[in-house]
């Protein structure tokens, strides 16, 4: 019911503020839009092949990369749960910035029916295409209460969300960047007037 009544891909597609039609790859301008400033950001080609750099470090090279914290970082490295140096911990991990919304199950108008429902609870910045079968929900969330975004998250798993995307250092698809098999990671939605800092 909830997909029916709220569109699916084309009509997220159609209500982006924002559209990339080139073909180009914006990675670059799209982070600068959702991470302004020089912050220290977490990105990687995998889970094994990543570091955490300033903004303008990453310059360039943002397009060849898969994965990114959708927080900004403290530090350059943190302790891991197993008490290992690393640039990718929950302990250098900042204040939440984006809570994202995966989703594995469904088709693709499926997915972004549930996207668009939720973005009537919460400012819905950025919708990505995995590069595989899903499509992440960036949701933009400075200044809420922890307590709200938990109620959030918990109704986006009763639709389908995957609960991984809780956890503040969780890796997540570089808007419009390359997965690890080549696919572009293409940007259905983009909303920069959500966020306000």
């Amino acid at each position: 019911m909830i997909i029916a009544k709220s569109g699916g891909l084309a009509d997220l597609w159609e209500l982006s503020p924002i559209r990339i039609e080139d073909g180009e790859s914006h990675s670059e301008e799209i982070i600068t839009r959702l991470f302004p400033g020089n912050p220290l950001l977490c990105c990687g080609k995998s889970n094994r092949e990543f570091d955490t750099k300033s903004r303008e470090e990453w310059r360039g090279k943002l397009s060849r990369l898969a994965l990114i914290v959708p927080s900004p970082m403290t530090a350059h490295t943190g302790k891991t749960k197993e008490g290992k140096d690393s640039a990718h911990a929950l302990s250098n991990t900042g204040p939440r910035r984006f809570l994202v919304v995966e989703q594995d199950r469904g088709t693709e108008d499926e997915q972004a029916g549930i996207l668009l429902h939720l973005a009537a609870h919460a400012p819905l910045a950025l919708a990505v295409h995995s590069g595989g079968k899903s499509i992440h929900g960036w949701f933009y969330c400075i200044g809420q209460l922890e307590d709200r975004l938990d109620r959030f998250m918990r109704y986006a798993v009763t639709l389908g969300g995957d609960s991984a995307g809780w956890s503040r250092c969780q890796f997540e698809r570089m808007p419009d960047g390359t997965r690890d098999n080549g696919r572009r990671q293409t940007v259905f939605y983009f909303n920069p007037q959500v966020i306000k800092a």
